[in-house]
């Protein structure tokens, strides 16, 4: 019989993960539980339908068109009890890819994965990651994500489980569409982009509703609802 009572759906996506004219990448992830995913789902499509909003839901196509559109999002996912977000921040600079990751970056973007994720796996819950699908040089990379979590999982004596995890197409799943947005607003916003657009507006307007000055300070690992984990060079040397 199985044991573990909770079920949570965890969507991941990435920010300026290859951009060049950004120093900073991000990796977020977006937890709910799984019995609830109908009806988040059902909420979103409602203020898709409120705003007769057709497309795809992209951090990169924000534009002032859309402003209520996009607040009325941000507003839902704050206001949710369901939802949570988690991500980490990594300065692309400091990264010591010929020691730690073999020379290959694609190699460090999973693992930086794995140490965001790790630290979430609770106790008495089932998981079931979803990331977005990305081209990779190697096709096993999330499998071998699946199995690094799941070895930290049975090391630390966490009883807990990962029953999924694979990749996705995000113009399938409105919660995929979600997580790229609140990666990408960070994204925007640890790169110091100080153009006033309709960008700059959402950053600021998920600042106010989270009440935060920043999100280039971690917070704590307690803080549930919008948590940060700025990655230092050290944290590879320590994990």
């Amino acid at each position: 019989m199985d044991k573990l009572k909770n079920s949570l759906n965890i969507y991941c996506d990435e920010s300026r993960v290859e951009n060049t004219d950004s120093k900073k990448m991000v990796i977020g992830s977006l937890f709910i539980p799984r019995k609830e995913r109908d009806s988040i789902v059902e909420g979103l499509k409602q203020i898709y339908n409120k705003h007769k909003f057709v497309f795809e839901l992209k951090w990169t196509k924000t534009n002032v068109m859309f402003k209520s559109y996009y607040q009325d999002i941000v507003d839902y996912f704050v206001k949710s009890d369901f939802m949570q977000f988690r991500c980490i921040v990594v300065d692309k600079t400091n990264i010591n890819y010929e020691e730690y990751h073999n020379d290959d970056r694609e190699l460090a973007f999973f693992k930086f994965y794995y140490f965001m994720l790790k630290v979430k796996l609770l106790n008495h819950n089932k998981y079931y990651i979803i990331i977005d699908k990305k081209p990779t040089r190697d096709k096993n990379r999330a499998r071998s994500l699946h199995y690094y979590l799941s070895s930290y999982i049975l090391l630390n004596n966490q009883n807990c489980s990962i029953k999924h995890l694979q990749a996705y197409d995000s113009k399938e799943n409105i919660l995929l569409q979600l997580t790229d947005y609140l990666t990408g607003l960070v994204g925007y916003a640890v790169n110091n982009r100080n153009k006033k657009n309709a960008k700059s507006e959402m950053v600021v307007y998920l600042k106010d509703k989270l009440r935060i000055k920043s999100f280039n300070s971690s917070t704590p690992l307690s803080e549930n609802k919008f948590n940060i984990f700025v990655w230092k060079d050290i944290d590879e040397k320590d994990s």
